[in-house]
């Protein structure tokens, strides 16, 4: 990616997300200064990945989208040159999970909407759990993110950065176990970005 293009591409972005949308960053201290990591926010609506590109200054974020995204060639274009790659949904994408593994041994940073789509009137969908594998398989730290207040709701646009969570280590013991263990994986971190939309004035949900 050309350093130039991109810094333009960022910059009419901030002006959208802060001029505009008057965003504000919660917990920027909370974001780890080198990658590799991986970053998990809700799905609000399909301007998050713009909102959290800008809010984290200092990376790019590798977004993990929906294959249907990349069928008209110019947003495909702009989607890969932003470096963002298709995941298809409703089965095993093991293309997917090699080339989101391939980002974080690079030491990049990962980003992944685990609802699978973005969520009407402020619901927390149920995540799938293939972000936890991934997770646990890099052994990289997870961001637990939120987005909140987007813009048909009262107040800013908030992007909410939790505490990184380092994701447990399997074992040869463990591998009888292991379904079970990126099952309870990826509920503690649908629980966390749960507290962080609550704590920040987000819709009660659950």
């Amino acid at each position: 990616m050309h350093t130039f293009t991109y810094g333009v591409i960022r910059k009419i972005f901030n002006v959208v997300t802060y001029g505009v949308l008057g965003m504000e960053v919660i917990g920027e201290e909370n974001i780890p200064e080198k990658g590799p990591f991986l970053v998990v926010c809700n799905h609000a609506s399909n301007f998050d990945p713009p909102l959290l590109g800008t809010a984290m200054r200092h990376h790019l974020i590798h977004f993990m989208a929906k294959e249907e995204l990349f069928r008209n060639p110019l947003m495909g274009w702009f989607l890969r040159y932003v470096g963002t790659f298709p995941v298809h949904r409703g089965r095993v994408d093991r293309k997917a999970l090699v080339e989101a593994l391939r980002v974080l041994k690079q030491g990049c940073v990962l980003g992944i909407f685990p609802e699978g789509t973005s969520r009407d009137q402020g619901k927390l969908g149920k995540f799938h759990e293939g972000m936890a594998a991934i997770a646990i398989r890099a052994q990289v730290p997870v961001l637990p993110t939120a987005v909140i207040n987007l813009p048909h709701k009262q107040g800013p646009v908030r992007v909410v950065f939790g505490e990184p969570v380092l994701p447990p280590v399997l074992s040869r013991q463990d591998k009888e176990k292991e379904r079970d263990i990126i099952h309870q994986f990826s509920e503690d971190i649908r629980s966390r970005i749960l507290d962080l939309i609550n704590q920040h004035g987000g819709e009660n949900m659950s």
